[in-house]
């Protein structure tokens, strides 16, 4: 099976990739948004850090009077379409460090994807999505 590309936009000034830093090793939101140049659908159902020891996909889910977040095993990223993780409605949940993280360090971070695919990302770690 040949494989398939996907392009990622990790253009800065888009602020779509970074990772949420909290202190004392707290859980931490990570966002980015994931382009498919392809004419197929792909799942994204595991992602890895060398970073983290889990990185889990989460959805805000909100009504009138609350919200909570729920955990996705998967999301399909369409064709000639994309996906995005962003504030307050889908995003990556980085947990347990695995050395000391600070502003301004990158997150590693592997994406597989259902056709075998496997991409690497550098994602920024900062206090705020202005400060790139």
């Amino acid at each position: 099976m040949a494989k398939t590309p996907v392009s990622i936009d990790i253009t800065a000034a888009e602020k779509s990739v970074w990772v949420r830093w909290l202190p004392n090793a707290l859980p931490a939101a990570g966002y980015i948004t994931l382009r498919n140049s392809s004419d197929s659908s792909f799942e994204l159902s595991k992602i890895k850090s060398p970073d983290y020891q889990k990185i889990t996909i989460y959805q805000t889910v909100a009504d009138a009077e609350s919200s909570k977040m729920v955990k996705l095993d998967k999301i399909d990223i369409p064709a000639k379409g994309e996906f995005a993780f962003v504030p307050g409605r889908y995003h990556l949940m980085f947990e347990k460090p695995t050395h000391l993280i600070t502003p301004g360090d990158n997150a590693r971070v592997i994406f597989f994807l259902s056709n075998g695919t496997v991409f690497k990302v550098k994602m920024p770690v900062r206090t705020s999505p202005e400060l790139y």
